[in-house]
């Protein structure tokens, strides 16, 4: 499983539309809204690819202007894991 930690800033007042929004999306998880213009979130997925194909859909939900890749762990990913040898 790869576990995403994002930040994202929306345009004031934007951030609640946006987090609901966000939160349909599958594998993602909304932890906190600041302001009604930060939205804390994660993302779940299985791979690395799939992660990162959730988090370009985020470009097109309303209002959203930046989002920032805080944390990643990727270490249970199967590419990674077939890299090490089963390890």
């Amino acid at each position: 499983m790869v576990i995403s930690g994002i930040y994202i800033e929306t345009i004031p007042g934007k951030a609640k539309g946006a987090a609901e929004k966000l939160a349909l999306l599958n594998g993602v998880e909304i932890h906190h809204i600041h302001e009604d213009k930060k939205v804390i979130l994660t993302i779940e997925t299985d791979t690395v690819d799939q992660s990162y194909r959730t988090a370009e859909k985020f470009k097109n939900i309303d209002g959203v202007l930046t989002i920032c890749l805080v944390y990643t762990n990727f270490e249970d990913e199967p590419y990674y894991q077939e890299a090490a040898g089963g390890q």
